[in-house]
């Protein structure tokens, strides 16, 4: 059984208690519905779900925005229930990372295995963007050092090796990372330069 939280976000009250007969009592845990776009952001902020089923019988142009807001900042992930015949929504569908699409009339076992498709496929993206932002953390830190040592070479006359070392023992000795190091060294030579 799984413990994953969602929310329902439609205006029909028969769609609403449908989405909660089938994945209740598999053990998905219902938090609230929503039947607007406001209504559903409130909600996705203040619960943290795991995932949104959304009727696409909600106001399309309202509900675009703040779908594209979750999928920005990645707070859960969704699955859109609707016609699969509407261009406008699998043109959006093409440049989301969680957002999923199960075709009306609901269906009880399609509805379970798109959850399970979009809950792993969540999982994955999740991963791959904490892997970037790493990595991206990484590349600014070693853009920085390079600043730093660079510096370091042309006002105290050492070789690369020895810049990186000195801000090494630096780092060693204050008990503060290299990247703090560098950025200070940089700040106090454009200081000096009277750069800002």
């Amino acid at each position: 059984m799984t413990e994953e939280k969602y929310l329902v976000a439609t205006t029909e009250n028969s769609f609403h208690i449908a989405v909660r007969n089938i994945l209740n009592p598999l053990g998905y845990m219902f938090l609230g519905s929503g039947t607007d776009s406001i209504a559903l952001m409130r909600l996705v902020r203040r619960y943290n779900p795991d995932f949104i089923v959304v009727d696409l019988g909600i106001q399309w142009r309202e509900l675009k925005h703040t779908l594209e807001t979750i999928d920005d900042e990645m707070l859960c992930f969704c699955i859109l229930i609707g016609d699969h015949k509407d261009i406008e929504i699998l043109n959006f569908l093409e440049n989301t990372k969680v957002i999923s699409f199960c075709s009306k009339p609901l269906n009880r076992d399609i509805l379970i295995q798109t959850v399970d498709m979009a809950s792993m496929n969540y999982r994955r993206v999740s991963q791959l963007d904490k892997k970037l932002k790493e990595a991206t953390e990484k590349y600014e830190e070693r853009k920085l050092i390079d600043k730093a040592k660079r510096i370091l070479m042309e006002e105290e006359g050492l070789s690369e090796n020895e810049a990186y070392k000195d801000l090494r023992k630096r780092s060693m000795d204050t008990r503060t990372s290299m990247k703090d190091i560098s950025e200070f060294i940089i700040y106090k030579h454009q200081s000096g330069n009277g750069k800002k």
